[in-house]
């Protein structure tokens, strides 16, 4: 019965902790004007943030797509490269990050940029890999930007992937 208890009690922590760390993403996210998502590589789902939705001009109300259908949202000429750049992250657990154009459901092609980093298992296999992306100034890319940028949203190197 105490084990039960003790048991309640940490999930209950945890439940809370996790509460916190989802109000303060979405704070993030509105203050910084970035948008997050996470796809479960044992599963194959994807978890789209409410900014996600706006930028692929999907309505929430009709859920986030399976993977490959969120993937062809990115221009044709961009997919397979994103898709290789995904699978190396699933593969290595290593970061990324995403330049590239997507096609929104209203057909306007807009020009996004994504930093992520992959979680890992405990068995320090790749589990997740989430992604913090935004829509990019008109004509500016990573490649355009200075160091000391790149360095600020290498997400890796100040939180390191692990589950």
């Amino acid at each position: 019965m105490i084990f039960l208890l003790v048991e309640r009690s940490r999930m209950h922590t945890r439940l809370a902790q996790a509460e916190r760390d989802r109000a303060c993403l979405a704070l993030a996210e509105n203050v910084g004007s970035v948008a997050t998502w996470m796809v479960d590589l044992r599963t194959r789902t994807v978890f789209w943030s409410d900014r996600v939705f706006a930028v692929h001009g999907r309505d929430k109300a009709a859920g986030t797509p399976p993977l490959d259908a969120a993937l062809d949202y990115y221009h044709p000429d961009d997919r397979e490269r994103v898709r290789k750049t995904f699978d190396k992250a699933a593969v290595s657990g290593g970061p990324f990050y995403v330049d590239a154009r997507i096609i929104d459901e209203q057909g306007v092609e807009r020009h996004i940029m994504c930093r992520g980093i992959c979680n890992l298992g405990a068995d320090g296999k790749p589990t997740e890999l989430f992604g913090v992306l935004f829509e990019a100034p008109e004509a500016r890319s990573f490649g355009t930007f200075g160091n000391e940028d790149l360095n600020t949203l290498a997400l890796e190197e100040d939180y390191p992937a692990d589950a």
